[in-house]
């Protein structure tokens, strides 16, 4: 549920890196395998030039529903470093499930994590990252706003992102797109404006145990921004294979 978590914040808005007046967007996600609702996500996020904030949520719904009856509420806020980069100061997340519910919170020094506290406490956290690779890692919320923050619509599909969710390093990899996975399990999203295809990577870095590295350590998905024309990118469809089948991510026309 964590890494699905992730991949459904990667369907953040964007804002310009230089705005100095406060830019505040919402949005609305459905996702779906096979044809079947498996999870709605609003999000909503403000920025400028000096801090930003940001939060989500995610329902699990049809099939998903029945078999984890998830919820998740995330919540990020951080200044921006002298280059516009976005420097955490503290991430918090509340997940329950039909197992138990718990909370993390993350809290940073300069521009790496430098506390995890787990409520109720972790029981695997020698499993868990390791502190040196978790040196300049963002939150997930956090990720997701700078992976879909760029200057120009160039650099989209040209940049790696470390992320730490509290427990797992990993990075999200964005690369142009690969004109073979260009199919009818992916099609292009009827848009209204302009689009911007990149092939995204979920890469795992640590604290996933060694077998699960060696066994499935890249994770591709294909994305496409939307290219509003003022500088702000909006990610429309997120779609990859997932362990419940091939997963699309719409954003809802209306928001």
């Amino acid at each position: 549920m964590k890494a699905l978590t992730f991949a459904l914040a990667l369907a953040m808005l964007a804002f310009p890196s230089q705005a100095k007046e406060p830019t505040e967007l919402t949005a609305y996600y459905e996702f779906f395998v096979g044809g079947f609702r498996i999870a709605e996500v609003s999000l909503k996020a403000s920025a400028n030039d000096r801090d930003y904030e940001a939060q989500s949520s995610v329902v699990t719904r049809g099939v998903l529903e029945v078999l984890l009856r998830g919820r998740s509420a995330s919540r990020a806020a951080g200044k921006r470093g002298a280059f516009g980069q976005l420097v955490p100061t503290g991430f918090t997340t509340r997940y329950s499930s039909r197992t138990g519910e718990q909370t993390i919170r993350i809290g940073y020094e300069g521009a790496s994590p430098k506390s995890v506290i787990f409520k109720p406490e972790a029981t695997d956290a020698r499993d868990h990252a390791a502190i040196a690779d978790r040196v300049g890692s963002l939150d997930p919320l956090s990720a997701a706003v700078a992976a879909l923050m760029p200057t120009t619509s160039t650099d989209l599909c040209n940049r790696t992102i470390p992320i730490f969710d509290g427990k797992r390093r990993f990075d999200i990899i964005f690369l142009p797109p690969d004109p073979e996975r260009f199919n009818d399990s992916a099609p292009t999203p009827k848009w209204k404006r302009p689009l911007t295809r990149c092939l995204g990577v979920y890469e795992r870095i640590s604290g996933f145990g060694k077998d699960a590295i060696e066994s499935e350590r890249y994770f591709p998905f294909d994305i496409w921004f939307e290219d509003s024309g003022n500088g702000v990118f909006r990610a429309v469809r997120l779609a990859g294979r997932t362990k419940l089948g091939f997963a699309i991510g719409n954003l809802r026309p209306d928001t």
